[in-house]
Order: C-alpha cells, then sequence, then structure tokens
C-alpha cells in the first residue's frame, strides 16, 4: 500500500527510500531515465519503471542495456526483475508508486513549436491512476512556467486531487550528458523547485543522495525550469560563436585553433571548438521553449535565435568546403565518391539523435555524390538501418574515394594516418576536418588537398 510520503519528515523520507519501503516510479526510461533509475536502485530503493517502447523494455526484461552507457549493465544485471521492474504499462507504475519522476521526450515541430505531447499524454495517464499523497517531480526539460500550466493542470483534471493539498509537485532537471549520464548525475549539484515549501521538502529528500554535488533549492517552479533552459541556451550560443569566428578565420586566411589557444590562456575567455553542428537532445531544442515564451511577453531574443540559425546552417558550410574540396581536385558531386567518418553527434558517444553528420550525408547524397559511411560504434546493420551505405573499417571507407570527411571527432578517427587515405583514395584525394583532428602540413606532404574547419 502506498504511504502518504508527503507527511513524513525529510529525514523519513530518506530512511524509507534506502529501505525500499517507498516506491519509486520511473515513467520514461530512454537516455536520461533509465540511468536515474539504475541509481535509484543502487541506493536500495525499490524501482518501477515504464517506457511506451517496447523493444526496450523487452531488452531489459532480459536483463540487457538498451543504450550504450557506463555502468548500466551491470546495474540492470544485478538488479533487473526484484527491485527494478520495468513494464509497458504505466497505470500500473503510477498506482504501485509513492515517487513519481516523469522523464518523457520534449522537442519541437519543424517551426520551432515546443512539442509537449509525450508529456501531455504522460500526465494524462498518470492523473487517471495517481493516489492522494503522491509526490510528482519533473524530470523533463521544459519551458518556463510549463510544469504549472501543462502537467499541475493535466494531473488535477484527470486525478481530482490538487497541487499542494493532495500530492506534491516538483522540478528537477537532469543535467547531464549522453555517454556520461550516471557520472555527471552523481557529480553536478541538482537544482530543485517546488510548488510549495512541503513539495521542496519531499523532492530534496528523495534526491539527496544522488549526487555528491548537493542540491540547490530554487524559489519556485520556474526558476528551475528556466535554469536548465539558461544552461542549454549558453552551450548553444557559445558554439556558435566559434563557428562564426571559425567561418571568419576560413575568409581571412587564419586558423582559429591557433587563436583559440593562444586566446583561451586569458582566464576569462572560453572559447569552443568549432565542428560540424550540434545534435543530440537537448541543445538543438530547447533554446526554442525559451524562445517560445519571451515572443510571449513581447521580448526577442534575437541573439539565442541568431545562434540557432548559424548552428542550423553548420552542416551546409561543411558540404561548402566538400565541394571546395572536390573542385580543388577537378570533381563534381555527381561523379565523387565521398567517406564520411563518423554520425554520432558526440565524440566517443554512440548517439546519433539529431546529429548533423546524418544532415550532411543527406545533402551530398542529394547534390548527386556516392557516400560511404563508417562509424566504428555502430554496426553496419545499424548504419544501414538509418538508410547508408555502411563499411565496416576506415579502410574499407576510403578506399577509392575522392573525399574523406570527418563528421566525428571520435579517438579512433586520431589514430588514422594521413599516409594511409592518400595511398588508398582516389588521386587527387580531399580531406574535410570537421573536427580539426588531422594536421593540416601533414596532409600536404602526403600530396592531399585538405579543409579543416576555421581554417583559412
Amino acid at each position: 500500500m502506498l504511504s502518504n510520503i508527503m507527511s513524513l519528515s525529510p529525514q523519513e523520507i530518506e530512511r524509507e527510500i534506502h529501505t525500499a519501503n517507498l516506491t519509486v516510479g520511473i515513467i520514461g526510461l530512454g537516455r536520461m531515465g533509465l540511468p536515474l533509475a539504475c541509481i535509484f536502485v543502487e541506493m536500495g530503493a525499490h524501482v518501477i519503471g515504464a517506457d511506451i517502447d517496447v523493444r526496450l523494455v523487452e531488452m531489459l526484461q532480459k536483463g540487457q542495456c538498451p543504450i550504450d552507457e557506463p555502468h548500466l549493465q551491470r546495474i540492470i544485471e544485478k538488479h533487473i526483475g526484484e527491485r527494478f521492474i520495468v513494464t509497458t504499462n504505466v497505470p500500473q507504475v503510477v498506482s504501485q508508486s509513492d515517487i513519481i519522476l516523469i522523464i518523457v521526450p520534449t522537442s519541437v515541430d519543424n517551426f520551432g513549436n515546443p512539442d509537449y505531447s509525450a508529456l501531455e499524454k504522460a500526465c494524462k495517464e498518470i492523473g487517471l491512476t495517481m493516489k492522494r499523497g503522491c509526490l510528482i517531480m519533473v524530470a523533463s526539460t521544459v519551458g518556463t512556467g510549463i510544469t504549472e500550466l501543462i502537467v499541475q493542470r493535466i494531473l488535477e483534471r484527470n486525478s481530482g486531487l490538487t497541487a499542494g493539498n493532495d500530492f506534491g509537485l516538483a522540478y528537477s532537471p537532469l543535467r547531464a550528458m549522453a555517454g556520461s549520464v550516471v557520472k555527471d548525475l552523481q557529480t553536478y549539484p541538482l537544482v530543485i523547485g517546488g510548488y510549495d515549501e512541503t513539495s521542496l521538502n519531499a523532492a530534496s529528500a528523495v534526491l539527496t543522495h544522488i549526487s555528491n554535488g548537493g542540491i540547490i533549492r530554487m524559489k519556485d517552479l520556474k526558476t528551475a525550469e528556466t535554469t536548465k533552459l539558461f544552461e542549454n541556451v549558453y552551450r548553444d550560443v557559445n558554439i556558435a560563436l566559434a563557428s562564426e569566428l571559425a567561418i571568419f578565420c576560413e575568409k581571412a586566411g587564419l586558423d582559429f585553433v591557433e587563436i583559440r589557444e593562444a586566446a583561451m590562456t586569458q582566464p576569462y575567455c572560453h572559447l569552443h571548438v568549432p565542428r560540424v553542428g550540434v545534435g543530440g537532445h537537448c541543445i538543438p531544442y530547447n533554446p526554442y521553449f525559451l524562445i517560445t515564451q519571451a515572443e510571449s511577453l513581447n521580448v526577442d531574443l534575437k541573439l539565442v535565435k541568431h545562434a540557432r540559425k548559424i548552428n542550423n546552417d553548420m552542416p551546409l558550410h561543411i558540404v561548402h568546403l566538400v565541394a571546395k574540396g572536390l573542385k580543388t581536385c577537378k570533381r563534381s558531386f555527381k561523379s565523387s565518391k565521398i567517406a564520411v567518418l563518423g554520425i554520432s553527434y558526440r565524440s566517443n558517444v554512440k548517439e546519433a539523435k539529431n546529429s548533423p553528420a546524418l544532415k550532411i550525408i543527406e545533402m551530398l547524397r542529394k547534390r548527386g555524390a556516392s557516400v560511404n559511411v563508417y562509424d566504428p560504434l555502430f554496426s553496419t546493420i545499424e548504419i544501414e538501418n538509418m538508410g547508408f551505405h555502411a563499411v565496416d573499417s576506415i579502410e574499407a571507407a576510403v578506399r577509392g574515394v575522392d573525399c574523406v570527411l570527418l563528421a566525428t571527432g571520435h579517438e579512433q578517427f586520431k589514430k588514422i594516418m594521413l599516409a594511409d587515405i592518400s595511398r588508398t583514395a582516389r588521386k587527387p584525394a580531399c580531406v574535410v576536418d570537421g573536427w580539426r583532428i588531422f594536421n593540416a602540413e601533414e596532409a600536404k606532404k602526403n600530396n592531399l588537398v585538405y579543409y579543416g574547419v576555421g581554417l583559412g
């Protein structure tokens, strides 16, 4: 039977979670939800998780980790079926949980309008089954005010209960990056906002041992929501700044990397490294949440909008660099064979969500090029299922090609010898370095045409 967690003291909540007397329900077992569930399980909590992805749930039930994330496989094998139960049945999870964390995807449509449909659907199902006295915590990234505007309203409408009186409501964004989620969640301070003081105290008690970084208690829900947006907008704007300065360097005959290294010796300069664009689950979407809210307040976030445009346009800029390289080699797209190395949006992480590499490949193919795709973190079947022609090695990728495009900066690619590319590729051939990991002088010595982001 459910306890009334909202009637317990913070100390009692901590004790009851660690002794598995309180059940933690996780709605959404994706890239962020599953690692958080595993952390709770390792703490000693009883966890029930739900996800609408049948294949994901079936893999977990067999003790298999569906995402490439350190530490999770061991935890899943150890606890699945015992203190960690997974299902596709959301009402079952809600009805059996004292604490319910919502970690479902939030996105935008083709026009940049926020899409909270997954969140709305989850809240409706939760509202129909939730019990009096439970604590609802939202961890999905949302726009300012959405926890109250959407989550609270749907929960209250479908449950007949009232936030603050009949259930607790809090917001705590997950501050982590793919490939290091467990480490990040256990290291970074946790930001928490509550509907009221009781909700904030309960949520803080639930999360207090998740991170060694401690807890930052925010004034209210909106402040906590906006903190996560500001974090990601900061990254987006600074990546865009690096990209814009890199393009300037290309035109001015300068080397952005050399300039950046010198500039970074000044402690207040924090320039990012330019790259092929921005991908992943958060940064391509989150700025639009803030832009939409700002527009409703008649505020025009010009810089944020421009940064989004710059980052969205970087894949096209990379294609233009490929065109320059091919032209130097006296080739055209239609007669060319191109090797694309890497489809992940981040170095050394198996995740292609919104990867700029995917956009680049499509643009190259639309221009008539034949494209080989290789990524050491993905199988050929996985790449082919994305609709691309996959090869199983770097050697196979570059054999007989006119251009080699580095689209992801995996460690394995840093070991590539440009002499091997020169020997294997068609002559003359070009290298387009989207992550600046190759040496331009070495390329020249090996008779390769070299274009790098930010290199004039």
